[in-house]
């Protein structure tokens, strides 16, 4: 798979590898010329070797022992076997299910899950395929992970979990895994009671254009990576993993949940910076949702398994859309 990750830049040594070789056989001045072009061969290489980088891989961890008061479940899908966490069900509550983020694990969630449980609801903490200690892949994508969570959605359904209604938080790119897998045309979602997005990624492209800068490619080229970049990953995916459009990677075509929605958001976000939540902002104010957001001036992007204000902005947000049990 390092292979197909990194092909493109293969098929372009290659290419200027042939036609180097080419130019041995012809007038020196063709030679010349091509010397000339040397720039180029570096630019395009380095932009095609920079596609492989571009899909990017969680870093491989090891994994952590569950506490003896939650219970570890997997279910195989697609061969993959899915993992998460959870409280013993009781069939009166409703559910509480919580996404962490990139790099993270299922087990991190567990601090922001103690406003669930006292509230009155069973708990799931969702693990990503190969986050937390899960089995490595060759290669992630966030639509991946998305299959994956409405699979064991649609597990939870007929075990009767979303039976009494659930709500979902997601931190990070657990926020970008909810808005799809909780879409309002899905049959899964028609017991969802509310949405908490805690710093939430809303678009692949803000994403895309980080990388680049990182990467020190120049902004005018950033559009023509992604397009690039989409095309590659295509290439690689099984056509239900497929993406036809660019605009398909952000809110709204992504997912939109026909429920009330909160989005906390760290005011001093290192990770993302601020237009992913701008950007969320923007699609609500165009529509008639029951939509709320709040800046916490304390909130650190990631390592916040707890904060008072985080806390209290979910509870006092949790009382008005009577979502206490």
């Amino acid at each position: 798979m390092f292979i197909k990750r990194f092909q493109p830049f293969f098929i372009h040594l290659l290419l200027w590898t042939g036609i180097f070789l080419i130019t041995l056989y012809l007038p020196l001045n063709s030679t010349l010329v091509l010397i000339c072009f040397i720039p180029v061969v570096i630019v395009d290489l380095w932009l095609s070797f920079t596609l492989g980088l571009m899909l990017l891989l969680p870093a491989e961890r090891s994994f952590s022992n569950v506490p003896g008061h939650l219970i570890s479940e997997e279910q195989e899908i697609d061969g993959y076997p899915v993992r998460w966490i959870r409280t013993p069900i009781d069939d009166s509550k409703p559910l509480a299910i919580l996404i962490h983020g990139w790099n993270s694990r299922a087990l991190n969630m567990e601090g922001r899950s103690k406003i669930y449980l006292d509230s009155g609801y069973n708990v799931i903490l969702f693990e990503m395929r190969a986050h937390g200690g899960n089995i490595p892949v060759d290669h992630w994508a966030a639509m991946h992970a998305c299959h994956d969570f409405e699979k064991v959605m649609e597990i939870y359904s007929n075990n009767g979990w979303l039976d009494n209604g659930f709500i979902v938080h997601g931190h990070s790119m657990g926020g970008f895994i909810a808005q799809r897998g909780l879409r309002a045309e899905l049959e899964t979602s028609n017991n969802l009671k509310g949405v908490i997005l805690e710093s939430p990624v809303t678009s692949y492209s803000l994403i895309n254009n980080r990388t680049c800068t990182v990467l020190r490619i120049p902004e005018f080229l950033h559009p023509w990576m992604m397009r690039r970049l989409l095309r590659h990953y295509n290439s690689m995916n099984d056509p239900h993993y497929q993406i036809a459009d660019i605009k398909f990677l952000e809110s709204p075509q992504w997912g939109l949940p026909n429920a009330p929605t909160l989005l906390v958001q760290a005011k001093l976000d290192d990770t993302l910076g601020e237009k992913h939540w701008r950007h969320l902002v923007d699609v609500h104010s165009n529509r008639d949702t029951n939509f709320r957001y709040h800046i916490v001036e304390e909130l650190k992007h990631s390592y916040e398994r707890s904060n008072e204000e985080r806390d209290q902005l979910i509870l006092d947000w949790m009382k008005d859309e009577s979502l206490f049990f």
